[in-house]
């Protein structure tokens, strides 16, 4: 027969699996340590930092060609010696340059700032993912640890059980059934505390991988019991707020401005260009002739207007347009499905949200149940009108209640934060002091 063998506390199993104990000491991280850190520690994060700064450049670049260009050049010259003379020559010029009128680069600076404001919004909705990643990662790893303490108090029922039926089967008082039912409730607890070792070691490496912290100094919540964060809020508000700050909606309304912008600089190459040029120059000349110098200085300054008029391009203008008014259709058509997608998301988020609350009620009504139906159970068995059998499957079902209020719990809050992000408000300060008042 098969003998009970203890595997260990929680903390044991901590140990083995290399998280440590779980206790909330000074070195804790809660989840707003965790979004710090990972800002900071994420590479993408910082690639997707570069790529604005890179981007906002172009606000100055397109600027550079609406104000003046000033060149100077310093030149000198001397001719090999010849028979009858050499020749020498050295001077320097200033040439300036001011576009009067172009519509093309006006229409062409109005993008650079369109990109600028687009590259902030990119950089934007980079961290919002960022900070639900973070939050999704860190919020499995506290579930899967708060079922373990669960299976870990799940299988020592059991292992009293198998305590009891061998007394009273030594007793004579019950058959070896009853202690291989038992032992085989063990077995499967044990199994169960084995999967969800491995799924934490997986979910710690995971919150390790993005925010670089030690999944060991995880901070636990000061309750699961989080209300109606919802509150009044209607499935029209939250679209409302993603209208206003969801990052990649007004990322693709700027792409379509920018669309816009650009088929205005299209159609703007048919348009005269006015320019007012300005130089002065001063050069020198030298030139020996039979053993004699004779020099020229020429210097003085040139002002002039250049008005410039396409007439004959061969296509080029033509085509330019059309490929700018396709694209401009392509980012309208973009920015119906970026609506559709992100209203679907925030229906989809809140929904979700809503659905794990009605859970979390039905989940703590069923654990009420099935407790007290396990102290029925077992006083039943005492008096002999329960079987050893009807006390494990009621244990059973008291354990599976308590994981899934866990679950509804986690994914409670799980899925508020991802209504946050698809709202584009998880970033806002107000909405993570309200946040950190529900969790800590």
């Amino acid at each position: 027969m098969q003998k009970y063998i203890r595997i260990g506390s929680w903390k044991a199993i901590c140990t083995l699996i290399g998280c440590g104990a779980i206790s909330v000491s000074a070195q804790a991280f809660d989840l707003f340590d965790a979004w710090q850190a990972a800002i900071s520690y994420s590479a993408d994060y910082a690639a997707a930092q570069s790529e604005r700064d890179a981007l906002k450049e172009q606000s100055v670049q397109t600027r550079a060609a609406l104000l003046p260009q000033v060149n100077t050049n310093y030149i000198y010259q001397k001719q090999p010696s010849s028979l009858s003379s050499t020749t020498q020559t050295h001077g320097w010029n200033v040439q300036a340059s001011q576009a009067l009128f172009d519509k093309a680069k006006w229409a062409q600076y109005q993008q650079g700032k369109i990109t600028a404001n687009m590259a902030d919004w990119q950089l934007e909705n980079v961290k919002e993912d960022l900070l639900f990643k973070v939050a999704r990662a860190y919020f499995q790893v506290l579930l899967i640890e708060d079922k373990l303490v669960s299976i870990e108090k799940e299988q020592e029922a059991y292992a009293m059980q198998i305590r009891q039926a061998l007394a009273l089967f030594n007793k004579g008082a019950a058959t070896i059934v009853d202690t291989h039912e038992a032992q085989a409730g063990y077995e499967a607890a044990r199994a169960k505390k084995i999967s969800a070792m491995t799924d934490l070691l997986v979910a710690q490496n995971n919150l390790a991988n993005i925010t670089g912290l030690d999944p060991k100094k995880i901070k636990r919540l000061k309750n699961t019991d989080f209300g109606d964060l919802l509150g009044k809020s209607s499935k029209a508000d939250w679209i409302n707020l993603a209208q206003k700050n969801n990052p990649e909606w007004q990322q693709q309304k700027l792409a379509l401005e920018n669309a816009r912008q650009a088929y205005i600089a299209a159609k703007a190459e048919h348009w005269p260009k006015l320019t007012l040029n300005g130089g002065y120059q001063d050069n020198h000349q030298i030139q020996q002739f039979y053993g004699m110098d004779h020099g020229t200085r020429s210097k003085g300054g040139i002002v002039t207007v250049q008005l410039s008029v396409p007439v004959f391009s061969g296509g080029l203008i033509h085509s330019k347009i059309k490929e700018a008014a396709a694209k401009e259709q392509q980012n309208k058509f973009l920015l119906t499905a970026t609506e559709r997608k992100i209203e679907l998301n925030v229906d989809q988020a809140y929904q979700t949200t809503l659905g794990n609350l009605y859970q979390i009620q039905a989940q703590q009504q069923l654990l009420k149940a099935n407790s007290v139906k396990l102290q029925a159970t077992q006083l039943g068995r005492k008096v002999g009108i329960r079987s050893n059998l009807d006390e494990l499957q009621a244990l059973q079902a008291k354990a599976d209640a308590e994981q899934k209020l866990a679950e509804a719990q986690y994914g409670y809050i799980t899925t508020y934060i991802q209504l946050l992000q698809n709202a584009g408000i998880l970033t806002q300060t107000d909405e993570q002091k309200k946040l950190h008042k529900i969790l800590y």
